[in-house]
């Protein structure tokens, strides 16, 4: 089975899945700590985690699923299972929001790197592109990268930029 693989006994192929999201349909992230999905629409990005329900009428714009950990998703059994998976995702959305409270781009960016790798782990959060974290927090790619080296670096400080500013480019 591959490490992207969204189901673990998977009832229909993974390239599949987007167009079962977009008919409605609706399942919920298998609950092991360490899995998740960030779930990409055309203008920004959620994360979610073990538990959380992918699909149904939130999720009909989605245009890119990204399996974080050994994801898998399944189907709610039952409307508890549905109710309990709803309010899952909505605890995510509102851990997330935290992140997005600040004004400062960088810290937003620092935030929702520290909180991906508390919870999904530092490898499986080196994975993922930094334009699809930049979309969860609404800051440019460029600001992920600078997060990432300067909490590479020393937790709390503040990197130079790895590219050269645009005062640098532009010479009178």
């Amino acid at each position: 089975m591959s490490q992207y693989a969204l189901s673990i006994n998977p009832l229909f192929r993974p390239t599949q899945v987007l167009n079962q999201l977009r008919s409605g349909q609706v399942f919920y992230v298998k609950a092991r700590r360490g899995n998740g999905m960030i779930i990409c629409h055309p203008h920004f990005a959620e994360v979610v985690g073990p538990g959380a329900i992918v699909g149904g009428v939130v999720d009909l714009d989605c245009a890119r699923l990204i399996p974080i950990g050994r994801a898998a998703l399944t189907y709610p059994e039952t409307f508890e299972r549905k109710y309990r998976a709803f309010h899952v995702r909505r605890q995510w959305i509102e851990a997330t929001q935290k992140a997005v409270d600040c004004e400062v781009p960088l810290k937003r960016a620092r935030r929702i790197v520290v909180m991906m790798r508390q919870y999904f782990g530092r490898r499986a959060i080196a994975e993922i592109p930094d334009d699809v974290l930049g979309n969860l927090v609404g800051v440019f790619p460029q600001t992920i990268e600078l997060a990432r080296y300067s909490l590479r670096k020393r937790p709390g400080a503040i990197a130079p930029p790895p590219h050269p500013s645009p005062q640098t480019l532009v010479r009178n």
